[in-house]
Parts: C-alpha cells; structure tokens; sequence
C-alpha cells in the first residue's frame, strides 16, 4: 500500500467515527426519543422517525470506521485485503493474537460504556398485526457482536434500511455507540501514520 493511500485509510478511519459521533452528539442534544411519536421541537419531524433516520447514519458511519479499521490491521499483518463489507469475516481473517488483543481492548471499552442495549424496530401495516421479535443475540464478545452486525442490524447495508420497511424486515440499532468508538480510539492509538 502506498504512504497516500495508508494515510488516507488512517485518516478516514477517524473521519468516519467522528462523524458518527457527532450524530449521536446532536441526537442527545436534541433529546430524541426512539419511542416517542411527538414531534421534535423546530424541525416538523416525529422523535421515531428523526431518530431511527439519525441512528441510520450514525450506524452506517461507524461500520465503516470498523470495517477501515479491520483492513488496516490486516494490512498491517500482512493479511489479503478483500473488498469485504462483513465485519465478522474480516474479524476472523486477521491472525489469532490479533483477534485476541481486539477482544481483550472491546472488553475493557465495555466496561466503560456498559449500556449496550439493543433497539429493535419494524414497521407493520396493521395496527392489529403483533410481529414476532426477534430473539435475543449474544453479543458479549466482539466476534459475537460482529456476527450481530452482519447477520441482523446489517451494519454493511443501513444505508439501505428505507428498503427494510417495504420488506417488513426488523430493523436493529444500538442505543450507545460509545464502546465502538472507544474500541476504535484505543486500537487507532497504538497505530501511527506513515
């Protein structure tokens, strides 16, 4: 990889988090609600719908934080890089002691921000229609947590979560991003630029 291009992923590993950072920032200062159908003062939309449309963002921004942050670790042990947008597969192309130290740096960032807690919406067209929820992940380890994102909150395509409502798909979201962006703080800070 050229110095241009590894200093252009560093710096877009950061970009990315901050940005959905920054979007989690503006959903606290506004206090939106997930569950709340009122609207939110001065900007004629509904709490539900601007937060489920900010958690979109915020969502798609720090899964490619974490997707860039993956592909430079397996640059950095010189692992292929596939054009992969699966965390939980790039997760375990990297080598085991890899592996092991992201576990041991997303455990210590959990108990940091323990309040993970998952957020399940869906949209029916019946008022009388009770959908069944999906049933509880195990999401306690990174790995776990990785195979979540991939397989139900499909962190690699939210950019596409309108299209979910027409589908009748549940739609996955975390109420606290923190613990990725402390994951990410913490690997990104014993990596340097070129």
């Amino acid at each position: 990889m050229e110095i241009d291009s590894y200093n252009l992923l560093y710096d877009n590993i950061h970009d990315f988090k901050k940005t959905a950072a920054l979007v989690e920032s503006e959903i606290k200062r506004l206090n939106i609600e997930s569950n709340n159908l009122n609207p939110v003062p001065g900007t004629g939309r509904l709490h539900q719908n601007m937060w489920e449309s900010m958690k979109t963002v915020s969502h798609f921004n720090i899964a490619t934080a974490l997707e860039l942050m993956l592909k430079l670790l397996l640059f950095l042990n010189n692992k292929k890089i596939d054009r992969e947008h699966r965390l939980a597969l790039l997760y375990k192309a990297l080598p085991s002691k890899c592996r092991r130290q992201l576990e041991g740096i997303f455990k210590e960032s959990n108990k940091t921000y323990p309040e993970n807690r998952i957020i399940v919406l869906k949209n029916t067209d019946s008022e009388t229609e009770q959908p069944i929820r999906p049933q509880e992940k195990d999401i306690s380890t990174l790995e776990k947590m990785f195979e979540y994102f991939d397989e139900d909150v499909l962190l690699w395509q939210k950019r596409y979560s309108w299209e979910f409502i027409e589908k009748k798909r549940w739609r996955h979201y975390i109420s606290n991003i923190s613990v990725f962006i402390e994951l990410i703080n913490r690997v990104m800070s014993k990596i340097k630029r070129y």
